[in-house]
């Protein structure tokens, strides 16, 4: 579903004067599924904040391998710093679904920093709590075995869903089984392994492509 502006953690810390100013310079724009909306490496020209649809955020390896870092949904925004000097897209973002972002220019955002000293604050708790997710996530993949790295996960894409699908225990972040073997650093050939014994102990069942969680308790113990 759609989040209205007004939703989005970044902008609630603006004053309605502010909101009201910001709002004519942000830029609305759809991506079909399967674009890029920005590319690792190039210059970023300013934040995107999703009002539709699911967005994966990855980096490529110099083998040509991919590593999905987070997904994006609805209300929720690339954590980058447009206003730094010189900077580049760390990661590169496609359109898992066809979706609809606001986009804020680079010298907008500066502005909007510079007069804003409440937003400023929010901004770094929210790159220091990024900042120790990745170092949570790195520990995660050196350390966890397979199993744990995907119960970590579904359980965080249900947290991530429709809250009418998260309700009934539905996923409804769309990820293919390779796609889910990217975020956890492990093959195709052993997600499906794991996910067919999850579904064995009755934890979890798969329909029509969608993951359902039947057991959240069952499914925390695992880890």
């Amino acid at each position: 579903m759609p989040v209205l502006l007004e939703e989005v953690p970044f902008f609630r810390e603006l004053s309605d004067k502010d909101l009201s100013s910001i709002k004519k310079r942000l830029t609305e724009k759809c991506f079909a599924k399967g674009e890029a909306l920005f590319t690792e490496g190039n210059a970023c020209e300013g934040t995107l904040f999703v009002k539709s649809g699911w967005i994966k955020m990855y980096r490529t390896s110099t083998s040509g391998t991919a590593q999905i870092v987070e997904i994006l949904g609805p209300g929720e925004t690339c954590t980058c710093n447009p206003g730094a000097y010189n900077w580049t897209c760390a990661l590169t973002g496609q359109a898992l679904t066809p979706c609809a972002v606001w986009l804020l220019a680079r010298e907008d955002y500066v502005r909007l920093i510079q007069i804003n000293p409440k937003l400023s604050r929010f901004l770094n708790r929210l790159f220091a709590e990024r900042l120790q997710w990745s170092s949570s996530v790195i520990a995660e993949l050196s350390s966890e075995d397979s199993r744990k790295r995907l119960t970590r996960l579904l359980l965080e894409l249900l947290a991530k869903s429709d809250r009418k699908d998260s309700a009934k225990g539905v996923i409804s972040v769309p990820l293919t089984r390779e796609e889910l073997a990217q975020m956890i650093g492990a093959s195709r050939e052993t997600v499906v392994r794991q996910l067919y014994e999850l579904r064995r102990q009755r934890l979890i069942d798969i329909q029509s492509r969608k993951i359902v969680i039947l057991d959240r308790q069952g499914l925390k113990k695992l880890l």
